[in-house]
C-alpha cells in the first residue's frame, strides 16, 4: 500500500485501499476533526476522479498549481492527471475514482457519447451557481454508488453503470451550460472533426461501425471525413479503426488468457475464421502464432513488474 498521511489513504499504482483493483471506488467522508487528503497518482489501469465537497473549503494541487474552491463544488479530473486533494476537517461530501474502461464502455452506449467524452477527457472544475440545480443529483448518485459496493444485490453492475453515466452527464451539463450544443460544434474545422472522430472510435471500435455511421454521427459525409484524416493522419478512417482494432487484438493476446476466438468475439468478431484473416493481414501472421512469439520474447526479456498487483 501507497504510504498514508495521517489517518487519511492514499491511493496510488498499489491499489485503492478499500476496492483494491478494482474499476470503481467510492466514499463518502462527513465530519472529521482531522482535514481528508488523497494522492492521486496513476498506474497501468488509469482513472478518472470525482471530488465533491457540501460543505467547507478545499484545495487541489495540479500540474504545479494550487486550486483553492468552497463548497458546493465539483472537481473531475481526467485519467492522465495525478495530484493532492485535501479537504478541512469536517467537510462533508465524496469522493470517486472509476478506471478508464469502465468510464468508456459506460459511456459508449449513449446518444451523447462524443459530448461526455470530450467532458470527462479534460479538468472540470464546477461551484456555485454553475451546480444549481445538478448537486443534489450528483450526490445522490455518489450515495447510491457508495451503497452499492458496499452492499452488493442484484443488478448491481447495471446500477453501478446508470449512477456513472448520470454523473457524467450532470458534468457535462453543468460543463457546457453556455454552449451551443450545435452540430457546428461537433463538425468544426480539420483537427476538430478528426479528434471527434478519434474519440467515437475510441468508443465503438468494438461496435463494427461502418465509416458511414461514423460520418453520420459527426454530421459530415464520408468524403469530407476521408479527406480531413488523409490530410491530418495521413491515414483513411477505416484504416485508422483498424489499426485500433489490432492494437487492442494485440494487448488482449499477449495479456489474457482466453481462447483466440473469444478474444475476436470480444473485439466485434462473430466468426473467428474472419478475426484470424483480418489479424494476419495486418500483422502478417494468425492471432495464435503472434501470441506464442510475443510471450516467448517476453519470457525472454524477464517479468513485467509493473504489471504485478
Amino acid at each position: 500500500m501507497s504510504q498514508v498521511h495521517g489517518a487519511m489513504p492514499t491511493f496510488g499504482p498499489a491499489g485503492y485501499v478499500e476496492q483494491a483493483g478494482s474499476a470503481l471506488h467510492a466514499e463518502a467522508f462527513a465530519g472529521g476533526l482531522a482535514p481528508r487528503h488523497w494522492v492521486i497518482q496513476q498506474d497501468h489501469i488509469r482513472r478518472a476522479h470525482l471530488l465533491v465537497t457540501e460543505t467547507r473549503r478545499g484545495s487541489a494541487a495540479l500540474r504545479g498549481t494550487v486550486v483553492k474552491f468552497e463548497a458546493p463544488a465539483v472537481l473531475w479530473l481526467p485519467g492522465e492527471v495525478e495530484g493532492d486533494l485535501q479537504v478541512e476537517a469536517g467537510a462533508r461530501g465524496y469522493f470517486v475514482a472509476v478506471s478508464e474502461d469502465l468510464l468508456t464502455r459506460t459511456v459508449a452506449g449513449s446518444a451523447e457519447a462524443l459530448h461526455l467524452r470530450r467532458t470527462t477527457d479534460r479538468l472540470v472544475m464546477l461551484s456555485g451557481a454553475q451546480l444549481d440545480g445538478a448537486l443534489g443529483a450528483v450526490t445522490n448518485s455518489c450515495a447510491m454508488l457508495v451503497r452499492e459496493l458496499r452492499v452488493p444485490q442484484r443488478g448491481s453492475m447495471t446500477m453501478i453503470a446508470s449512477h456513472v453515466l448520470q454523473l457524467c452527464l450532470h458534468l457535462w451539463r453543468s460543463a457546457v451550460s453556455d454552449e451551443s450544443g450545435s452540430d457546428d460544434t461537433l463538425r468544426g474545422d480539420g483537427p476538430r472533426l478528426v479528434g471527434n472522430f478519434l474519440q467515437l472510435v475510441e468508443l465503438h471500435y468494438r461496435d463494427s461501425w461502418p465509416i458511414s455511421r461514423y460520418a453520420a454521427a459527426l454530421g459530415v459525409t464520408e468524403d469530407r471525413l476521408h479527406a480531413h484524416c488523409k490530410r491530418e493522419k495521413a491515414r483513411s478512417p477505416r484504416a485508422i479503426v483498424h489499426e485500433r482494432l489490432i492494437h487492442e487484438a494485440c494487448t488482449r493476446l499477449q495479456q489474457l488468457d482466453l481462447p483466440v476466438e473469444q478474444i475476436g468475439y470480444g473485439l466485434g468478431f462473430r466468426d473467428s475464421g474472419y478475426f484470424s484473416r483480418f489479424f494476419q493481414k495486418h500483422q502478417g501472421m494468425p492471432p495464435g502464432a503472434y501470441r506464442r512469439r510475443a510471450r516467448a520474447e517476453q519470457a525472454k526479456r524477464g517479468p513485467f513488474y509493473a504489471a504485478w498487483p
